[in-house]
C-alpha cells in the first residue's frame, strides 16, 4: 500500500509514460503495414453478391486512412522521444526555454493527441478493410454492420480510458511544475 505522503518522481513517471507510449505507437505502426496489404486490386469480398463487393474508392480510402494512421503514430513517437531528451536534460539542470513557458505539456499532449489521431484514423481504415473483405456496409451486410459495432465500442471505450488518463498525467504535470517553481527557483546552465 503507498502513502499519501509519498513524493513520487513525475520525471520517472514521465519517462515510463513515454516508454509505454512509444511501444503502443510501435505495435500500432505494425497494424498499419498489415491494413496496408488488404487494398490489393481485384480482392473480391466473402458477400456473394457482386454489387456488395468494395471497389477502388474504399480501397484509396484504406490507403489514406492508413498512411494518415501512420504518420500520426510516426508524429506521436518522435515527439516522445523528443520529450524523453527533454525530461533527461531538465533532470541534470539544462533549461533551453523560458521558465515561464513549459515545454513538457505541450508535448506530452501533441503526443497523446497525434496517438488519439492515429487510433481514430487506423480504426477507419479497419472499416475500409472489413466493407473489402466482407462486404459493403451499404449492401446491409450485418457481419460488417457486427464487426464495425464491435470495433467502434471497443476501441471508443479504450479511447475514453486513455484521454481521461492522459489528461490526468498532463494535468499532475503541470501542478508538480507549478509545485516546483514555487519551492525552489530554476537556474540556467550553459546559457
Amino acid at each position: 500500500m503507498v502513502k499519501k505522503n509519498t513524493k513520487i518522481d513525475v520525471r520517472e513517471v514521465h519517462l515510463k509514460l513515454l516508454d509505454d507510449l512509444v511501444g503502443v505507437n510501435s505495435l500500432l505502426t505494425i497494424a498499419v503495414f498489415v491494413g496496408l496489404s488488404m487494398a490489393t486490386p481485384g480482392i473480391k469480398s466473402l458477400d456473394s453478391r457482386e454489387e456488395c463487393h468494395a471497389g477502388p474508392g474504399e480501397a484509396k480510402m484504406l490507403i489514406l486512412y492508413e498512411v494518415i494512421a501512420f504518420s500520426c503514430f510516426l508524429l506521436s513517437s518522435i515527439v516522445a522521444k523528443v520529450l524523453k531528451l527533454h525530461l533527461y536534460l531538465d533532470g541534470v539542470g539544462y533549461v533551453f526555454t523560458n521558465p515561464s513557458f513549459d515545454l513538457k505539456e505541450l508535448m506530452l499532449a501533441l503526443s497523446a493527441c497525434a496517438s488519439v489521431a492515429g487510433i481514430v484514423s487506423l480504426s477507419l481504415s479497419i472499416v475500409n478493410i472489413i466493407q473489402v473483405r466482407i462486404g459493403l456496409l451499404s449492401c446491409g451486410c450485418s457481419e460488417s454492420r457486427v464487426a464495425v459495432l464491435c470495433l467502434g465500442i471497443i476501441v471508443g471505450f479504450a479511447l475514453a480510458i486513455y484521454v481521461v488518463s492522459m489528461g490526468i498525467a498532463i494535468f499532475a504535470s503541470f501542478k508538480s511544475d507549478a509545485m516546483s517553481h514555487t519551492e525552489e527557483p530554476s537556474t540556467e546552465v550553459g546559457a
